[in-house]
């Protein structure tokens, strides 16, 4: 099973690692066996890493940049990237541009859910994908009704 998820769900996992979004991506990054996969567009990891390097969110985490790409780099190894091409072509699904990659990359990969924090994704009236947020989505893995 594939599983979009958007920067919101890592840098909240980040952020708070007890969470629902904490626990998503410590499955994706620790050894197998995976219950699910987890993919994002391009432009997910340089997104990363430009919101982790906020002054607000390093201080908060105590970490330089070398630390940030380090978790990049992690992020990297456990996500399996989705090219959804030129963005100027990228179809509109929410009244977010930034947020319609994440939705495209989960049609195009053909995903069973796209997880995210953000209300624009979220609050579409049409979703092409299942979308949850990330203590949703974590309810109904633990329950095994994925």
């Amino acid at each position: 099973m594939r599983v979009v998820v958007d920067a919101n769900v890592c840098v909240s996992a980040v952020l708070s690692k007890k969470g629902s979004p904490a626990r998503i991506l410590d499955h994706a990054t620790n050894e197998g066996p995976h219950d699910f996969e987890i993919c994002a567009p391009s432009q997910f990891f340089p997104k990363i890493n430009d919101v982790l390097a906020r002054p607000k969110i390093a201080n908060r985490l105590e970490w330089d940049a070398a630390e940030i790409a380090v978790y990049v780099r992690r992020l990297r190894l456990a996500i399996s990237e989705v090219n959804v091409g030129d963005l100027e072509k990228v179809p509109s699904y929410t009244v977010d541009p930034e947020d319609d990659p994440y939705v495209h990359a989960a049609v195009l990969s053909d995903a069973s859910y796209l997880v995210s924090g953000d209300g624009d994704i979220l609050d579409m009236e049409r979703p092409p994908v299942t979308v949850l947020d990330s203590s949703q989505f974590v309810r109904l893995w633990e329950q095994k009704l994925l």
